[in-house]
């Protein structure tokens, strides 16, 4: 009864749909392991139907001998078909590429990707496991997908010059993506820093985010770079742009996850970055480990601020150990999520802490708040300790 009483205190899982970010995402609140792994997402379809030796009868969808498969998917594309088509073109071309050899295949999408033809697919921008494409928008985003899986090299090399103008949120995505894991050198790194910067100040595209845009965030988590920072505090609080403020929102508190003590420590820093959003600073300070000594201090630092406000302390004492973690397909990085004795570990180290704060004079101001959080945490320590039937 203990044990079951810890899981339903501790182990909830709330779907979620994340206002256009990270389809399929969901919040985990000490989260079970799976059953089994996630099924990829792919373009198939089961009408197969090779393009290049294949073409419609009628005159208007007829393809010329003559043309590369490319060019034979966009005049099919750019005729509107049906969404059934569509799927048995793209799967069409996938296959022409993939049996051609590497080198030709990357010539044949990079010389198309040089000029500015490109048709709609009437799909969404959709990231499945690992970071592939699931669906893509427009051929030349399906085309960047299929060049990434082709020839990484020439995609990170193709990404370089598609930076270079911004004429596309869902390519410049892409693009990051493939320069980002491909190199990875301090050249590399600074490049893709500086092209997400321009990429998540451009007026024009944060205005109208399209979902290519607010999953390129996922660089900036990918980089853990504190540069963004600022950044990314700026977008939180913005008041008239909820999916762009939710996509910094995130990436701020995967970064928190991925390299707390850097990420907590610029927060404290600079406690104006998140004025008007004090309650959702406390969820980031939440996440702190108490295990490791930067996270401690930095925790304690935290508490002993005059300026905190009731409403951010309340959060934080009804939140701390934060426990809820995002699962997502990303573009760059994964949703791990710590197991049950990874937490019950951390419930009890946190808990000793707290009890340790209530001896000391500092603290005596928060001992309404920490006296919140010491009963919750023997609850959830005491359930954890108890033999099971």
């Amino acid at each position: 009864m203990a044990r079951e009483k810890h899981s339903v205190l501790r182990v909830v899982i709330v779907l979620t749909a994340i206002l256009l970010l990270m389809a399929g995402g969901a919040v985990i609140h000490h989260q079970r392991p799976a059953s089994g792994p996630v099924a990829p997402l792919t373009f198939s379809n089961p009408v197969s139907s090779n393009i290049a030796s294949s073409p419609r009868p009628d005159s208007t969808n007829a393809l010329a001998a003559t043309k590369l498969p490319i060019d034979q998917a966009l005049a099919v594309l750019a005729s509107k078909p049906d969404r059934t088509r569509v799927q048995a073109t793209l799967l069409g071309l996938r296959e022409t590429l993939r049996a051609l050899p590497a080198d030709a295949a990357s010539r044949q999408i990079r010389g198309f990707l040089s000029g500015t033809n490109d048709a709609i697919t009437g799909q969404a921008f959709k990231v499945g496991p690992n970071g592939v494409l699931a669906t893509a928008p427009t051929l030349r985003t399906f085309l960047l997908e299929e060049l990434d899986h082709i020839d990484p090299a020439g995609a990170a090399a193709c990404a370089r010059q598609l930076l270079e103008s911004m004429n596309s949120p869902d390519e410049w995505a892409l693009a990051l993506r493939s320069l980002a894991r491909q190199q990875t050198d301090p050249e590399g790194r600074q490049l893709a820093a500086v092209k997400l910067q321009a990429m998540l100040t451009h007026e024009a595209w944060m205005r109208n985010p399209s979902v290519g845009f607010l999953e390129a965030f996922d660089v900036a988590v990918h980089l853990r770079d504190p540069a963004f920072i600022p950044t990314l505090t700026d977008l939180v609080r913005l008041q008239d742009n909820q999916a762009v403020a939710h996509a910094a929102y995130l990436a701020l508190d995967r970064l928190t996850m991925s390299d707390p003590a850097a990420t907590l420590a610029a927060l404290q820093a600079n406690p104006e970055s998140m004025k008007g959003r004090e309650v959702t600073r406390a969820n980031y300070f939440a996440r702190a480990d108490v295990r490791e000594e930067a996270q401690r201090i930095l925790v304690e630092n935290y508490l002993l601020q005059p300026a905190l406000n009731p409403e951010e302390l309340a959060k934080f004492a009804g939140l701390y150990p934060n426990a809820n973690f995002m699962v997502s397909h990303n573009l760059l990085t994964k949703s791990d999520t710590p197991d049950h004795a990874w937490l019950a570990a951390r419930d009890q180290a946190a808990l000793q802490q707290v009890e340790a704060w209530l001896q000391d004079s500092r603290f005596e101001r928060r001992q309404t708040q920490l006296r919140e959080i010491q009963r919750r945490l023997r609850q959830f320590v005491q359930a954890g300790a108890a033999p099971g039937p």
